[in-house]
C-alpha cells in the first residue's frame, strides 16, 4: 500500500483545518504528503486568465503548508499544477494516480454542500469521481470574538 497522502488546497481560509488534519494523520502513519494546488484557467475573449486566486497566492500557501509539515517531522513536497476551467477535479485525481496516493484530503467551506451544488464544488465532485478514499475536513466555524468575563470587566472598569 502507498504511503502517500495528497492534500489538495486552494487559497481560502478553510484550508488550515485540512492541513492540520493531514499533519496529524501523516505524523502518526509516517505517510509522505504531497501538498497540491491547481491553478484554474479560463480561456476567453481576452486570452487565458487565471481564475482561482491572485498571482502567487497558491504558491505561497503551498510553501507555508510544506514548511509547517516539515517542522512537524513530516516528509512533504509541493506540487503546483494547471487545469482548464472546470477540470480541477480531474487534475487532482491525476496527481493522486501519479503518486498512487492512499488518500486525498481537502477542506470544505462549510457543513453543507447544498449552496454549492448548483455551481459544483470541488469537494462534492471529487467525492463522486474518486476511486480512492477522500477525507473532506470542514473549515472552522466563524464566530465573533466574544469578550471573556475578565476582558469585559477590564473594559468596564477602565
Amino acid at each position: 500500500m502507498s504511503k502517500t497522502i495528497v492534500l489538495a488546497v486552494d487559497a481560502a481560509r478553510h484550508v488550515s483545518a485540512a492541513a492540520e488534519m493531514t499533519r496529524e494523520l501523516s505524523r502518526d502513519s509516517g505517510d509522505r504528503v504531497i501538498v497540491l494546488h491547481v491553478h484554474e484557467f479560463a480561456v476567453g475573449r481576452f486570452g487565458r486568465i487565471q481564475v482561482d486566486c491572485p498571482e502567487g497566492a497558491g504558491e505561497r500557501l503551498v510553501a507555508e503548508i510544506v514548511d509547517d509539515l516539515k517542522r512537524a517531522g513530516v516528509t512533504a513536497d509541493a506540487d503546483i499544477r494547471e487545469a482548464n476551467y472546470g477540470h480541477v477535479v480531474r487534475k487532482i485525481l491525476d496527481v493522486a494516480d501519479e503518486h498512487d496516493a492512499r488518500m486525498l484530503v481537502l477542506g470544505s467551506r462549510g457543513r453543507a454542500d447544498l449552496p454549492y451544488i448548483a455551481l459544483g464544488s470541488v469537494s462534492h465532485r471529487l467525492l463522486h469521481a474518486a476511486r480512492r478514499p477522500v477525507l473532506i475536513v470542514p473549515g472552522q466555524p466563524h464566530t465573533s470574538a466574544a469578550p471573556t468575563p475578565a476582558s469585559a470587566a477590564a473594559t468596564t472598569a477602565g
